[in-house]
Parts: structure tokens; C-alpha cells; sequence
């Protein structure tokens, strides 16, 4: 067993060294944050970044790069004080489109005045479980002020945004939601921002999907 854990070390060591990389980085959409110097900025960007982290890596990174195009230098500035009205026309990504976007974008707007940053609106849930608060920060989104011809297309595209902000309490494993908060919780090392105080890394979660569960197996952690 010592023999063992040894092993493991030296593999886990080897990944880390491998993959911990500016190089790496470049290949992910964690690259997208380390743009910008404002944590506000950063903190945006990485949750759309994380949104949209389904289907192929080239895909990803393109479709995030045409996302945040029409934001600028400051996407939180921007999405706090500009209209967001149709910046996204013509965008797709899998079956995400651009209204889709737009909406998030005005429930980022709807936070950034309201709570400064979405970190304060995600610990301003009660509980400090990390299933909870999710499932609170999930569902502000559907409480949202959104106009009467916004609630049309949020009953008409009510799937899709499910899929891109999923609830936890639902049974969804919010891959992307936990994608996010692992790079704004984790401290800043090259990769991860450490951009957020309030949650610490010993309450993030990763979700286990088909090929976690696949690596879990080979080293016999569950069965």
C-alpha cells in the first residue's frame, strides 16, 4: 500500500509538472480571464468562459472569443453601463445562441449594480453549502428583472439556459458552475485566479462524469 501511495505521488507530481503550464493554459478556456488585470473583469470573463466550456476545445475557444468580442477592454464595466441589446446576433455555439448571451449578460448587469461582483451575490445565500448556494445563485437568475419580451424568450429558450446555469437541487452535476468557482476560488498560481475570499477551496467540488469516474476506478478509490 505505501508502495503504492508512492507510486501515485510521483504520477500525480508528473501531471502537475506536465500540465501546469503557460503553454497549457493557452489551450484552455481559463486563458480567456488572464487577459484582463481587474478582478471584476476577470471574474466575468471567466464565467462566461465557463459557460460555454462544452464540445471541443477549438470550438470553445472560438466561441468565447466571439462571446466577449463586443465587450471590450472591460467587460464588467460594459455590461454594467452599455445596452447589451443584440451584440450577440448570429452567434452560436452547439445549441447556445445569442440570446441566450444576451441574458446572461443582463443578469450579470442586474448583479454587478445590485452586489458589486458575483461573488457577493453567490455568498449572499444563507447557508454556506456549497449545493445551496449554487442552487440560490442559479435561481436568481430565473428572479431575475427581466423585461416582458425578455420573459418570452426566457419561457421559448427555458431548456437551453437550464443547460448553461443548471441547479444542483435538480440533479445536475453543474460541471461548468464548479469549472468557475475552482478558477476564482483556488489561490492564484499562473492557472487559477484567486480572485475570491469568501468561498474557500476546501468547499469547492469537482463533479465526477464518465471519464473521472473511468480514473477513479483504475486506482480503486470507489467502485
Amino acid at each position: 500500500m505505501k508502495r503504492t501511495r508512492e507510486s501515485l505521488k510521483l504520477l500525480f507530481e508528473k501531471a502537475y509538472t506536465d500540465f501546469h503550464t503557460q503553454r497549457e493554459r493557452n489551450r484552455d478556456p481559463v486563458q480567456f480571464s488572464s487577459r484582463y488585470q481587474n478582478p471584476q473583469d476577470q471574474e466575468v470573463v471567466a464565467f462566461l468562459s465557463a459557460l460555454l466550456s462544452y464540445g471541443s476545445v477549438s470550438q470553445i475557444l472560438s466561441s468565447v472569443e466571439k462571446a466577449l468580442l463586443p465587450l471590450g477592454p472591460s467587460p464588467a464595466d460594459f455590461i454594467k453601463t452599455s445596452p447589451l441589446s443584440e451584440l450577440w446576433n448570429g452567434f452560436h455555439h452547439r445549441f447556445t445562441q445569442g440570446v441566450d448571451i444576451e441574458m446572461i449578460g443582463h443578469f450579470l448587469k442586474e448583479i454587478l449594480i445590485s452586489h458589486g461582483s458575483i461573488e457577493s451575490c453567490f455568498v449572499d445565500c444563507p447557508s454556506k453549502k456549497l449545493e445551496d448556494r449554487l442552487s440560490f445563485f442559479v435561481n436568481r437568475f430565473w428572479e431575475a428583472s427581466f423585461t416582458s419580451s425578455f420573459k418570452a424568450v426566457l419561457k421559448k429558450r427555458q431548456r437551453n439556459l437550464k443547460y448553461l446555469l443548471s441547479d444542483p437541487k435538480r440533479g445536475s452535476a453543474c460541471k461548468r458552475l464548479n469549472l468557475f468557482l475552482r478558477w476564482v476560488v483556488r489561490p492564484a498560481d499562473g492557472i487559477d485566479l484567486g480572485i475570491w475570499s469568501k468561498v474557500h477551496p476546501q468547499d469547492l467540488i469537482l463533479p465526477v462524469d464518465t471519464h473521472i469516474l473511468k480514473i477513479l476506478r483504475a486506482l480503486r478509490w470507489t467502485s
